[in-house]
C-alpha cells in the first residue's frame, strides 16, 4: 500500500540527513518509525486492566482512617527515624 503524506522541508531535510547516516532509505525510515510508534501504543493498550478497588480488602486492614496535612508533619515531627 502506498501513502502520499506531506511533511515540512525542514523535516524531510532531517529525514534525508538521518536516513543517509543510517545507511538507509527515507521511505525504510520513515516505515520504521511509524512502524515502531504503532507497536509502542499497541503495547500500552495491552497493559491496561481492570484492577478490582481496593486492593486490600478492609476485612484484612481495618477501616482506612482519613490522614490530613498536619497529621503526617505531626508523625514526621516525632523521632520515628532516628539513626
Amino acid at each position: 500500500m502506498q501513502a502520499t503524506v506531506e511533511l515540512p522541508e525542514a523535516v524531510l531535510r532531517d529525514l534525508e540527513a538521518l536516513a543517509r547516516s543510517e545507511g538507509s532509505t527515507t521511505v525504510d525510515l520513515i516505515q520504521r518509525i511509524v512502524e515502531a510508534h504503532v507497536a509502542s501504543r499497541q503495547t500500552t493498550g495491552d497493559r491496561r486492566f481492570a484492577v478490582p478497588l481496593p486492593l486490600i480488602p478492609e476485612a484484612e486492614t481495618g477501616p482506612i482512617q482519613p490522614v490530613s496535612g498536619r497529621d503526617v508533619d505531626e508523625f514526621l515531627s516525632r523521632d520515628h527515624f532516628s539513626t
